[in-house]
């Protein structure tokens, strides 16, 4: 075997290994949701209420405590993300494939993508926010007892 053909198959066997992997943990997460979904049900047939504390930030966003995090989080990472492959690609193809101007073309092309989803995270929050909705105060019926946690 030459070195080229067993770069390939290391290659190969990381990638087959690393898509292993994150089936692995999707169908661990799936099991997981699963469990917790029928654990809500059976509370629910008991007649418990179920606490709101399993997930405290969906109950919070929910019931409009808090302002729901921001998506363009997401433009920020993906630009980071972008960035960095391009740059990653640029030094691959300088030094493994010797064309400096190929590297240039298709790493810069990938940069100059994670640069303009970083200018879409820059432009969102930008944008002046709605204000929060406010709560208004109820006072407390009886302060001395705590809730229920049977159903009616």
């Amino acid at each position: 075997m030459h070195e080229s053909e067993i770069v390939v198959v290391v290659l190969v066997l990381l990638i087959l290994s690393g898509v292993t992997v994150l089936v692995m943990a999707m169908v661990n997460r799936r099991k997981m949701r699963e469990m917790e979904h029928r654990e809500r049900l059976a509370m629910i047939e008991r007649g418990l209420m179920p606490p709101p504390e399993v997930d405290p930030l969906r109950f919070e966003s929910a019931s409009g405590l808090t302002p729901p995090p921001p998506s363009t989080e997401r433009y920020r990472t993906a630009g980071v993300m972008m960035v960095g492959f391009g740059f990653g690609v640029m030094v691959l193809l300088t030094f493994a494939a010797g064309a400096p101007a190929v590297a240039v073309g298709v790493g810069g092309g990938w940069a100059v993508l994670g640069a303009a989803a970083l200018l879409n995270y820059y432009i969102l929050t930008r944008r002046p926010q709605p204000p929060p909705m406010a709560r208004p105060w109820i006072p407390p019926s009886k302060p001395s007892e705590p809730p229920s946690n049977i159903a009616p």
